[in-house]
């Protein structure tokens, strides 16, 4: 669990203070932290999945594929996260309810790619191994977002 509250406060970094207009000099340590989740993150699985070296073979690209398919997720949350940002001192009903779709859209969109990924997963490893995976993966993004979330003030 030790891993997973580290994971959750270099990933909020990523989401809050992606590329939005960053500077120079704040992109190259940003771009180690992420380096460093992703490599903590998979270690993480790695060490709870226990892969046999044929399900490695198949299962890392298909991760890897799933992770970048995901990140595009991950930015959509991030420039909500900066629009409420940038809106949080007049926030007005409108901006309210956009950002409101916006997250729900999002969240929607994240479960809608986890269940297409999902036959593609079975191909490779077990139920179970596959259901542990998923609980993974949705521990580390509780906890993401848990992060996050203590993080934001709520809307006035």
């Amino acid at each position: 669990m030790y891993v997973i509250r580290s994971l959750t406060a270099v990933l909020f970094a990523i989401a809050v203070c992606g590329p939005i207009g960053a500077q120079e000099e704040a992109a190259q340590p940003l771009d180690q932290a992420t380096e460093k989740f992703n490599q903590d993150r998979r270690r993480l699985i790695a060490d709870n999945l226990q892969l046999t070296s044929a399900e490695e073979e198949r299962f890392w690209p298909l991760y890897d594929r799933f992770q970048k398919d995901l990140s595009f997720l991950l930015e959509k949350r991030r420039v909500l996260i900066a629009e409420f940002g940038e809106n949080y001192d007049q926030m007005t009903d409108a901006m309210a309810r956009k950002l409101l779709t916006d997250r729900l859209s999002l969240e929607e969109d994240r479960a809608r790619l986890k269940k297409a990924y999902l036959p593609k997963f079975e191909k490779i490893l077990p139920i179970k191994k596959l259901a542990r995976y998923y609980q993974i993966e949705s521990k580390i993004s509780a906890s993401v977002e848990a992060g996050i979330a203590q993080e934001l003030p709520l809307i006035k």
